[in-house]
Formats: C-alpha cells, sequence, structure tokens
C-alpha cells in the first residue's frame, strides 16, 4: 500500500471527507454570505486539517490539503529498517549536494518532513544520525524541522520519548 505521503492529490482527497461551511471572523459580507471554510477529514487515519483564511474556496482547499499532508507527516510514524535503509527515489531528486531544496510549497515537502521525523525515530532523536543517512548535513536537517512549528514540536516530542533533550533554535 502506498503511504498517505506519496498519494497525489486527488488520491489524498478520494481517502477523506471534504466539509465546506461558512466561516467566521473578520471579512465582511462576501466572507459571512458564502461557505468558503474547508475542512478535510483523512478517513483511513481520522487526522483533519481546515483553512478559513481565504474568501476564496479554492484557495482554502489548496491550504486544507497541504495542512493535511503536513499533519500525517507530523503525526504517523513508518517503521525504518536502519540496517537496510536506502534513500528513497524520490528524496534523492530533492537532494543537491548536502542539502534539501524543498520549500513548504514543494510537492514532496510534506513526505520529506516525514521522512526525516521518522528517522529520528529510528535513531533515538540523533538529528545527525538523521544526516548521515540522508548524506545531509545536520544543519539540513535542523534547518527541515525548524522550517515549521508542527515539525519543530513533533521532532522534540521524538526525542523526549528517547530521554533526550529538547532541540533548541539556532536563531
Amino acid at each position: 500500500m502506498t503511504s498517505p505521503r506519496l498519494l497525489t492529490d486527488a488520491a489524498l482527497l478520494a481517502q477523506s471527507r471534504y466539509d465546506i461551511s461558512r466561516g467566521s471572523g473578520p471579512g465582511g459580507q462576501k466572507r459571512n454570505k458564502t461557505s468558503n471554510a474547508v475542512r478535510l477529514t483523512h478517513l483511513p487515519t481520522g487526522l483533519t486539517a481546515t483553512a478559513t483564511e481565504s474568501r476564496s474556496l479554492a484557495e482554502n482547499k489548496m491550504r486544507a490539503l497541504r495542512r493535511l499532508r503536513l499533519k500525517i507527516a507530523t503525526d504517523l510514524r513508518e517503521p525504518i529498517d536502519l540496517a537496510h535503509f536506502e534513500p528513497p527515489d524520490w528524496f534523492l531528486t530533492i537532494r543537491h549536494g548536502n542539502r534539501v531544496e524543498a520549500s513548504y510549497r514543494h510537492p514532496l515537502y510534506a513526505p520529506l518532513a516525514g521522512l526525516v521525523l521518522d528517522l529520528l525515530e529510528a535513531v533515538a532523536g540523533n538529528p545527525a544520525a538523521v544526516a548521515i543517512n540522508l548524506g545531509l548535513s545536520t544543519t539540513a536537517v535542523v534547518k527541515i524541522l525548524e522550517d515549521d512549528p508542527h515539525l519543530w514540536a513533533a521532532a522534540n516530542a521524538i526525542r523526549a520519548g528517547h530521554a533526550q533533550k529538547p532541540l533548541t533554535h539556532r536563531r
């Protein structure tokens, strides 16, 4: 079975319940009279994501889908056998030297985040060991985690589960 992280947008939406409602808060007449708030629920996992900040239904749907992908990456661990681990082919397409080129809008950003967190779990919370397994610098791994507060929190939860001190921001 394909990991939910690697599903196309259409396939992920096919596995999800899509609810639309009226947004609340500021935004004027358009926001109060139209149903443009989106809530996606991934049925196999029960994970949900919402987006309400735009007046555009299409934009809120895209944001909710991006948030759902990141929630799947941060909340679901896929076990890794370190003895036989090789970086997946899709990862090699975004690795350039000892760093990764995939911003939060890149289609492989959520799978990248999930892979880093899976490896972090497998190596007892050691970012340097994650870097070695992926052929990256430790700084590149920490930067991936620092890019989003949800990733940072998930990484520190993994470290806490292995009795490691929390990661601290480099800034």
